[in-house]
């Protein structure tokens, strides 16, 4: 009678809670409620045992003590339980609610991880309680937990920093996988093909995989050539000679430019005269390509067009010319004019 009791009973309370959770506006607190609905029916069955028993007469000394600590960890059991499934199911439910508004790997490692050191967290709080609730010193234990752990925590300092940096690049999404970047202080960029806990995987244009601390990633600056979007501007500087007629080599380079294949239609093409030189003026050729991924097949194409151009037009291209011998001394400022125009032309 008993038993048929506490399972009725609870399956009654159940029953009652469901009802008044469906009249609510939000359907998180039925959620919640089908998570921990087990542990509910075990809360109400250690209560009814509890009372049943507590009446018999015959239950007295040891016995009654044993029975006293038995239904105290049947109830520390039911809220650590309840606690352990609670948690599972908050962070399920907000994954639900995000969809694909969260980066993939923090549904796959980030949020699995936060699930298990929860666990291990209530875990540590049951047996701290229980230890205590049986007298036995429970600061002694921790002291000598608190030790071992810190000894640990050095001895890993360094994965437990890329773990952390690993959790800050997830969190806040810098890039993602597919996304090409450049980890300027280590001087690598490529295509990221994994975010890790502990490293970042990114594969180089020679079909290289580098495999990045993500302490480095998080301490260095990052470029990513994917955000905003794809798209990317180029520029190359060519010398044309002082004698031609600037707005007409503007236009020949600008319709030169535009009619490659793999220039942006949409977005402009200029040419801008930035320099005056000795023997030649400086015009910068500024251009839009779809991804970054196109720079050096772009560039060379666009630099051979105007080579071209040059050829057919009669453009004057000419490279600077020195005359040097052992009678001329030049100023510093002459040498550091001539270094610069030398560097330039490279």
């Amino acid at each position: 009678m008993v038993v048929l009791a506490a399972v009725y009973g609870g399956r009654l309370i159940i029953w009652l809670l469901r009802k008044i959770t469906r009249r609510t506006k939000t359907d998180i607190d039925q959620i919640l409620l089908e998570a921990v609905k087990q542990q509910i029916g075990w809360l109400i069955a250690a209560i009814g045992f509890q009372i049943v028993t507590s009446r018999f007469d015959f239950v007295e000394g040891a016995a009654k003590a044993i029975l006293e600590n038995t239904y105290f960890i049947l109830y520390l059991l039911v809220v650590v339980a309840t606690a352990w499934r609670v948690g599972d199911a908050a962070v399920d439910l907000y994954v639900a609610k995000q969809g694909d508004e969260l980066n993939k790997n923090l549904v796959n490692q980030v949020f699995p991880l936060l699930k298990r050191l929860t666990h291990i967290f209530l875990a540590i709080i049951f047996v701290v309680i229980l230890l205590g609730h049986f007298g036995i010193n429970v600061l002694a234990v921790s002291a000598a937990l608190g030790m071992g752990g810190f000894a640990i925590a050095l001895a890993a300092q360094d994965t437990i920093s890329n773990i952390i940096s690993g959790l800050v690049i997830m969190f806040d999404s810098p890039f993602k996988i597919g996304d090409r970047i450049e980890v300027t202080g280590l001087d690598t960029w490529g295509d990221v093909v994994n975010i890790g806990i502990r490293s970042t995987q990114v594969r180089t244009r020679d079909n290289r995989l580098v495999i990045v601390p993500n302490t480095a990633v998080v301490d260095s600056a990052v470029v990513n050539y994917s955000l905003p979007d794809s798209t990317y501007r180029l520029q190359s500087d060519i010398g044309i000679g002082t004698g031609m007629d600037i707005s007409k080599i503007q236009q020949q380079i600008r319709a030169s430019v535009r009619q490659l294949d793999g220039i942006l239609p949409d977005k402009p093409v200029d040419v801008w005269f930035t320099e005056f030189g000795d023997s030649s003026n400086t015009f910068r050729v500024r251009w839009w390509v779809a991804s970054y991924s196109e720079k050096r097949r772009s560039i060379d194409s666009v630099n051979a067009a105007i080579q071209e151009l040059a050829n057919r037009e009669g453009i004057d291209m000419p490279n600077p010319t020195y005359n040097l011998n052992n009678n001329v001394s030049l100023s510093e400022e002459e040498v550091q004019r001539i270094a610069k125009a030398l560097k330039e032309q490279k």
